[in-house]
């Protein structure tokens, strides 16, 4: 990727551009400087969302889209998202030179993004993804997203019972809340790439932190821990897993598939991964 300053982005070429760029251009930006990648779907949906129908919300993305292309903003990935979207409406979009300096703090190293693994680029898209479900299903419920961390954003430091150094490491945090409630989610996006007891050594991580009260200092409740996998073959086979694991507090998480996250965001109360185990005697 070249340098900016050798493709006619000095620092008054790029004050110009900051200055040229309107309010919803620069938070495309920092939206990819958030998630690294991101599809023109994924950036027509919440950016604009007030278009009539999504054909035109779709046009007048690329149309945006494409000036920030030319500025050498943005840049598009060879490869195509699936499904049945055609041409620039598949297109899969992260900052290019001038765009990754103007949104980079100072003092920080820069960023390459053209060159990744399917695997981290499917799960990188995926978190995307779930940010942008909060998002619509907030819109759409009237719910305010008061707050979103995203992968080292969620992050949390702590020691375990054992004096152990450790990080939780979520893929997002959530907060949402109406005048009625208020929903704390760790959002955990599994793509069936690692093995069930490796995620259930995750989960053990969730219960351990819980047991240090961090969290319910920070939010007042301890979140609820949602994990996103892509098949209901795979929910089932870990539902089960999490179940048969006496340690772990099984009402504490909840194993979804994609499609029904924004169903699992608009309920009061999600429903727990099974029915309680029974205590014993």
């Amino acid at each position: 990727m070249p340098d900016p300053s050798r493709t006619g982005a000095g620092p008054s070429r790029l004050r110009e551009l900051h200055l040229s760029l309107s309010t919803r251009d620069h938070q495309i930006l920092e939206f990819l400087s958030r998630h690294r990648y991101a599809t023109t779907t994924h950036l027509r949906d919440v950016f604009f969302a007030g278009h009539a129908t999504q054909t035109a919300g779709t046009r007048a993305c690329i149309r945006v889209l494409h000036r920030l292309l030319r500025d050498r903003l943005i840049a598009r990935l060879e490869r195509r998202v699936g499904g049945s979207a055609r041409g620039s409406a598949a297109s899969i979009w992260y900052l290019d030179a001038v765009g990754e300096r103007l949104t980079r703090p100072e003092q920080t190293s820069r960023r390459r993004f053209a060159s990744v693994s399917t695997l981290f680029l499917e799960h990188t898209l995926a978190i995307t993804d779930a940010h942008v479900t909060l998002i619509t299903q907030a819109q759409v419920t009237g719910a305010e997203l008061e707050r979103v961390e995203i992968e080292s954003e969620a992050w949390r430091p702590f020691l375990t019972t054992h004096a152990t150094a450790t990080v939780l490491k979520p893929d997002l945090y959530a907060h949402l809340s109406t005048p009625d409630y208020d929903d704390h989610y760790y959002l955990e996006i599994d793509r069936a790439s690692e093995s069930i007891p490796v995620v259930l050594g995750q989960c053990r991580l969730y219960a351990a932190y819980r047991t240090t009260g961090r969290a319910q200092t920070e939010h007042g409740v301890f979140p609820r821990v949602v994990w996103i996998v892509p098949t209901r073959r795979r929910a089932d086979r870990l539902t089960d897993a999490i179940r048969a694991e006496q340690d772990l507090p099984d009402r504490l998480f909840t194993v979804i598939t994609t499609a029904q996250l924004a169903a699992t965001l608009t309920s009061d109360v999600a429903p727990p991964t099974a029915p309680p185990r029974k205590e014993e005697p």
